[in-house]
């Protein structure tokens, strides 16, 4: 009989952002193995999107309290289920209650900045109720294992993966006429731009362009994303770096960013606290160095020089020194993404499964 899992998610397919990305690669390699995935979303409409066989999305249910009734629903009308997969720590004490229910195995899966944050006593016992605890990064890993009283072989590392579309290419003579960009350098940033998501660094780039402009006549940053920050960053960016040279072009999709990654000459995000960085991949796959932000589980993501370089958070001197290196190197080395590539997150994940698969069954409303 099919392994039969019931995931409860923030979002997955017919969504956006590089959580609900992970959730879709992650349900495809497991459903690979003839798993049965019943997906349970918070947002997200699949519309016309294909799903992998075995995988079915329910409408989504926003609102806490709609969505745990739902999904309450969900674990009763859809027994047994093997695992109830939770793809947000703030979803843990529901999927908690539900793998007592059920009798399921619990798997948890963290991505960064929610590890950091969130300290209630509650969300600390779901997780450490938790069988296996997936999570991006070893610096995810590192935190999480510093707060919550969790038998260290039960957190295991499953980083994110890079889509096959991202490799090198020639840069796309189209991009700087469409964007006004003279023949000068072009830096890169690509990310949602939320006011709960500052730590990203922005603002720290802007800073950084009056120095790096007089250094590299003609340089522009390109900032790709949306968010409710937007607005206030783009009055920020005139403000501190003047008004020709930073361009925003909000959100791009998916098939649209390695172009956008060629055509550029490095990325920069100088993040502070991000849980892995799968965007720095994506731009070294593509042939582009990065400059990111050290901690967290960029260390992961940029581990050496084949990548790109790493500077500490709110160091404006050193952003401005670590640009003005990498802009003289040439391109990244594309092989250095090679284990990030799917068939290798694809096994890496069904290793997972087959070690929660042969731990024993709970009993029905134990903890």
């Amino acid at each position: 009989m099919a392994v039969r899992i019931l995931a409860l998610v923030g979002d997955a397919y017919g969504a956006r952002g590089g959580i609900a990305r992970y959730n879709r690669d992650l349900f495809e390699a497991l459903a690979s193995t003839g798993a049965e995935i019943i997906v349970m979303p918070r947002h997200g409409d699949p519309g016309d999107s294909v799903l992998p066989a075995g995988v079915r999305q329910q409408p989504a249910a926003s609102g806490r309290l709609r969505f745990s009734l739902v999904s309450l629903w969900m674990a009763w009308r859809h027994r047994p289920v093997d695992i109830v997969f939770c793809g947000h720590v703030y979803m843990a004490p529901l999927a908690q209650l539900l793998a007592r229910l059920v009798g399921a195995r619990f798997w948890l899966q963290a991505h960064g900045a929610e590890i950091w944050r969130v300290r209630r006593d509650v969300v600390r016992r779901a997780i450490e109720a938790a069988d296996l605890v997936s999570i991006v990064s070893r610096g995810t890993r590192q935190r999480l294992l510093g707060w919550v009283d969790l038998a260290p072989e039960r957190v295991r590392v499953l980083p994110n993966t890079v889509h096959e579309r991202f490799t090198p290419g020639p840069p796309s003579p189209g991009v700087r006429e469409r964007l006004r960009l003279g023949s000068g350098p072009i830096l890169l940033a690509v990310g949602r731009m939320a006011a709960q998501e500052r730590y990203k660094g922005h603002e720290l780039v802007f800073a950084a362009m009056p120095a790096l402009q007089a250094r590299f006549p003609g340089l522009a940053l390109v900032v790709a994303g949306e968010g409710d920050d937007r607005a206030r960053l783009e009055a920020r960016a005139i403000e501190v770096a003047g008004a020709d040279a930073v361009r925003f072009v909000g959100y791009v999709p998916d098939e649209d960013l390695p172009d956008l990654y060629r055509s550029a000459d490095l990325f920069v995000m100088p993040s502070s606290e991000e849980g892995f960085g799968i965007v720095y991949l994506e731009a070294a796959a593509c042939g582009l160095r990065s400059v990111g932000g050290a901690g967290g589980g960029s260390d992961d993501a940029i581990p050496s020089e084949r990548i790109g370089l790493l500077v500490a958070p709110g160091d404006l001197d050193g952003l401005i020194e670590a640009v003005a290196r990498l802009l003289g190197q040439g391109r990244a080395d594309p092989a250095a993404v090679e284990p990030y590539r799917r068939p290798h997150f694809a096994a890496a994940a069904i290793a997972l499964l087959a070690r929660l698969m042969a731990q024993p069954r709970r009993m029905r409303g134990a903890a």
